[in-house]
């Protein structure tokens, strides 16, 4: 659910999942500042296409995305989107790796600060680097200092470490459990784990990847390491209450989702394969909704 779409999660950026942040049970809340190795932070997949066109409401001059202010009619054109200051390839308006999806409308993109169109990796320096320990994936950074959040690739059975960090069955530090400050600080998008094992419909199969695998994308989706869910820190989506799930296109929703779901006062939208979408300058749409650009 939307419950944890975006948090605190790093950043000297005011969010990806540091734009804007949600508690648990979903009430949008400004989110806090972070320290990380990278100061980019992650804020989700948006994969979808245009199918219709929703107005809501969006973001006003002062940045507050639960707004009246800011509401546009139709789709625009693909503007390019700062990650704290620098444009990667997730945000510049290029089809980086020419599939026919411009930035967030390809699903390997995890957000605007993600440097990789080709695979679900996000490419920032720093990020995600320990082989077996993990913090919150989605914060930009490596270790938990920041997040609170603390994971060991050995507790897996589906071993999503692979070669580098092997299934361990007698590995004792395996929490069945995470902190409260994780719960709050680690925004995850819909259908994720705070550590990165996300599932994925491809045509009638469900997968349960690790999207740290540095080869992992929709092309070769059954090739991507395998993982288990900390079902303590799952955002489980339900797409039958219209919301997108990682991965989905609005299309792919049950009958009568016009588009998908957002929080009370946000701007719902939809993405074309151009990267254009419904938001107002300085908003960029991520699973369905309109969410303020980390700049």
């Amino acid at each position: 659910m939307h419950a944890r779409l975006l948090g605190p999660i790093l950043l000297a950026l005011t969010l990806l999942p540091a734009c804007k942040s949600s508690d648990p049970l979903g009430t949008p809340t400004d989110s806090g500042s972070d320290t990380g190795s990278t100061g980019a932070s992650l804020s989700g997949v948006t994969t979808q296409t245009a199918s219709s066109t929703t107005a809501g409401t969006g973001g006003s001059s002062s940045g507050d995305a639960s707004s009246d202010a800011g509401t546009t009619q139709g789709v625009g054109e693909c503007a390019v989107i700062e990650c704290e200051g620098e444009v990667l390839a997730c945000g510049d308006c290029v089809d980086n790796d020419s599939d026919g999806k411009v930035d967030l409308a390809d699903p390997e993109c995890v957000g605007p600060c993600d440097d990789l169109e080709d695979t679900f990796a996000t490419g920032l320096p720093g990020d995600n680097m320990d082989a077996c320990n993990q913090d919150c994936f989605f914060d930009g950074n490596s270790g938990s200092g920041d997040d609170k959040c603390t994971w060991n690739l050995k507790c897996d059975p589906a071993n999503p470490g692979g070669d580098d960090c092997p299934y361990d069955p007698d590995f004792k530090n395996c929490p069945e459990t995470q902190s409260e400050e994780c719960l709050m600080n680690c925004a995850v998008p819909s259908g994720c784990d705070c550590f990165g094992c996300c599932t994925v419909q491809v045509g009638d199969i469900s997968y349960d990847i690790y999207i740290g695998d540095a080869d992992c994308s929709i092309a070769t989706i059954d090739q991507c390491q395998s993982c288990t869910k900390t079902l303590d820190c799952d955002d489980e989506c339900e797409p039958e209450k219209c919301e997108l799930c990682f991965g989905q296109d609005p299309e792919d929703l049950p009958p009568g989702c016009d588009g998908g779901e957002c929080p009370e006062g946000v701007q719902t939208c939809t993405i074309d394969s151009m990267g254009g979408s419904e938001c107002a300058a300085g908003y960029y749409c991520f699973l369905g909704c309109c969410e303020l650009a980390p700049g």
